[in-house]
């Protein structure tokens, strides 16, 4: 009987400390942590492509793709410009590369589509968090079966949710 009563003030005692525990900081799951006292507010602004290949949606898909992840994931307002996060990118790569040959034959049997993106992230903030030009860059292979237009929405998609998902563990997951 002592100990049901002791585990419960126990367990009221955590429940107490870890809601007192969103002041200042927020610490996610996902393993992120913002200062939301000093840092309120995000812009990203539109992705270009510099590369002159990809889908013509590319860069619609990849500025949504970050705007959406962030609004998911923090607390942060998105505004046009000035934020106190600030993103800016930029496709520079985007190129179908032979992977796998097949036995004695020079014929590659595995495609891999490749993409880079080159982002410039600046914290208002926390300026040393800020950073120029770095490349992010993933890939998906597909089957020489298949032609590039056959299944190149689909590996886009994925390459920017893992190109997306980088950034933010860059920018505001302080892994």
């Amino acid at each position: 009987m002592i100990n049901k009563y002791i585990n419960k003030i126990f367990l009221f005692n955590l429940i107490l400390l870890l809601s007192s525990c969103t002041g200042a900081s927020l610490f996610k799951l996902n393993g992120g942590t913002i200062d939301y006292t000093k840092i309120k507010t995000l812009s990203i602004q539109p992705i270009l492509n510099d590369a002159g290949q990809g889908p013509p949606t590319i860069t619609i898909n990849a500025t949504e793709k970050l705007r959406e992840f962030y609004l998911r994931n923090t607390r942060l307002g998105l505004v046009q410009a000035g934020g106190d996060m600030q993103i800016e990118g930029r496709i520079v790569g985007y190129e179908v590369i032979p992977v796998a040959p097949q036995g004695g034959s020079q014929v590659a049997t595995i495609q891999r589509l490749q993409i880079k993106m080159e982002v410039t992230y600046y914290n208002a903030v926390e300026e040393d968090q800020s950073f120029d030009d770095k490349v992010y860059t993933q890939f998906e292979d597909f089957e020489q079966s298949q032609t590039l237009s056959q299944v190149e929405e689909q590996l886009v998609e994925i390459i920017l949710d893992r190109i997306v998902f980088d950034i933010f563990n860059d920018t505001a997951g302080n892994w």
